[in-house]
Parts: structure tokens; sequence; C-alpha cells
């Protein structure tokens, strides 16, 4: 079976199945080059794939340049993050237990493919100080101003992901809360703070100027169209440059980090915020603990400290005496 015949069968159940379309994208990039990268060596038959090939097509990830083959965006002089050939590691994996499942192949080539282990690093978050320096630079008095200061305030009380957010209609937005469709098709509600609640209304009333009247999209563009995911990336491009915000990545994902930080800073419960960010298990939530529990221990570091339980003024006496003595 040809290779390339056996992916496409593989994004069309995908469709089936009803993966969302980032989700069918995700796998169309990753695949479609790795599928590309065995044809270049002769490999064009499903059967043919051996762990050899996988591990080779590995190794080339690690030294390929940053957005490379992106489009639209200029290349890198870095190599791609660890994190990223991860992500084509799963789905080369994905990709061969489907295989398996649709007993296309006996046993999956992919089986002893390892992850690269990747540095866990920890993601710095938005201070109160960033936040407040963000929200200053939107001037309310103007319509689109409003628009970003009102869609700043959704990402902090929410912690939603920025295409849940592209997503939403007026429809969504309650008193309360907010009804998002997140990953996997599943939907969800998030409460809101009610000052963003107020807010939200003011904008959906007095500055939301949609092109057709008809329009259920819920923030809009300067031209009334609906607000796509590039227009949320300018957004916080131009935010980047006007603040001049330092040691922090300015992005929605760094609000949601700050959103789950915060959560927890003010005695939120880790189930809670698990639903509230829409995970799958509670486990994936607990990776936004990484930095909330390096701050917590940062913190009360003087307290525990073995540093307090020596009298540092006996040890400047003792060193003196020494010298004394010399």
């Amino acid at each position: 079976m040809r290779l390339n015949e056996v992916f496409k069968q593989y994004l069309l159940d995908c469709e089936v199945r009803g993966q969302t379309r980032e989700t069918l994208l995700w796998y169309r990039r990753r695949l479609g080059f790795f599928v590309s990268a065995m044809e270049q060596s002769d490999v064009t038959e499903l059967e043919q794939v051996q762990i050899g090939h996988l591990r080779q097509f590995v190794q080339r990830l690690m030294t390929t340049k940053a957005n490379e083959r992106h489009p639209n965006k200029p290349t890198q002089e870095k190599t791609l993050s660890l994190q990223t050939v991860r992500g084509y590691v799963r789905s080369i994996k994905t990709f061969f237990t489907w295989c398996v499942d649709e007993e296309l192949l006996g046993v999956s080539p992919a089986a002893r493919l390892v992850q690269p282990k990747a540095p866990e690093y920890l993601i710095p978050t938005f201070s109160q100080k960033h936040i407040e320096i963000m929200l200053a630079s939107c001037d309310q008095t103007e319509a689109l101003c409003f628009r970003d200061y009102v869609l700043l305030l959704v990402f902090l009380d929410t912690g939603m992901r920025l295409s849940e957010l592209c997503g939403l209609h007026v429809t969504d937005v309650y008193e309360r809360y907010i009804r998002v469709f997140g990953k996997g098709r599943k939907e969800r509600e998030i409460g809101i703070h009610p000052e963003v609640g107020k807010l939200l209304w003011k904008y959906i009333h007095k500055y939301r100027k949609p092109a057709n009247p008809a329009e259920e999209g819920l923030f809009v563009g300067r031209y009334g169209e609906p607000l796509k995911l590039r227009g949320v990336e300018d957004l916080f491009k131009r935010l980047k440059r006007n603040c001049n915000l330092e040691g922090v990545r300015v992005s929605p994902h760094t609000f949601r980090h700050t959103f789950a930080k915060m959560y927890l800073e003010q005695g939120g419960e880790l189930f809670k915020l698990s639903r509230e960010m829409g995970h799958s298990t509670v486990q994936v939530t607990e990776a936004y603990l990484k930095q909330f529990r390096s701050a917590e221990a940062r913190r009360e570091h003087t307290d525990f400290s073995p540093i307090g339980q020596i009298d540092l003024k006996k040890t400047k006496r003792s060193n003196r005496r020494k010298k004394e003595n010399l």
C-alpha cells in the first residue's frame, strides 16, 4: 500500500470521527512532512517503513531550523524546539497505531520509537504590574481599544485557549459564565467575574459593530468581520512593542498560565481548575502547578532555610579569634 494513500485515508477517518479543524491541520502538516521525507528516501510503501527510518527522521527534525517550512514566517537560526519534535513523534506513533487497528500492519514500526527527552522549563507568568501596564495601554474611549481591553480581561478571567476565544458567539455569553467549545468538540462552562460580565455587556451593546447584523461572532475586527487567530496574534505583537514588557512571553498562552497560577494562589481547587481549563485529566492540569509550586517554595524559603538555625554572629567572632591566634 502506498504510504501517501494510507496517509490520506487516515486524515479522512480523522475527519469522519469528528476531529477539530485544528487537530486535522496538526496531522496534515506533521505527517505530511513525514511522508514527504520518507518518499525522498525511496520509502513509498507502508510496509517498507522501519524503526531505523523513523529514528533518522527524528534526527533530521532535531537539525531543522525553526519556521523552515512555514509559508508566512522567516526561517530562524535556532532549530526546532524539543517540544515541537515531541509533537511530531506523537503524531507518527498515533498514525501507525491507527494502521495496526485498521489491520493494515501487524505491528507498528513506531512501537519502539522513543520520545526525545525535553528539558522542563518554568513558564514565566504575568505579574500584577505586567497586567496593569497592558490594560492601561488600551484607550477605552475608542471602540477597538475597548474591545482589546475586554478581550484581555476575558483571557485573564477564564484562561481559555486562543482558538476558544476566537470561536465565541454572542449567544455564548451569560451573566456569570461563558459557554466554550474546546478541544475534542467538548462543551464546558467557565465562570466570569461580575466586573468582566458588565464589561462584556457594554462591549456587545455599545462597541460591537459587525458588518453583517446576522454575524454571531463575539469579537469583531476593524471592519466588522469576525476576529481571527491572526488578528489576536497581531494584538499581542502590538502589546509587546508598546508596553515594553521584559522577561515574559506576551501571548494568549501566557495568560492561560497566569490564570491557572493566580487561581491556585487564591485558594482555588485543582479539580475545579482542571474543569474550567478544559483538560482531559487532572494530571494535565498539574503541569501548570510547576510555576506555582516553585514560586510558593521560593517565598517560604526564608522561613524554612537552615540558615535560620545558625547564629552567624558567633561565626564572625570565631573567625576573629582565629586571626588573633595566628
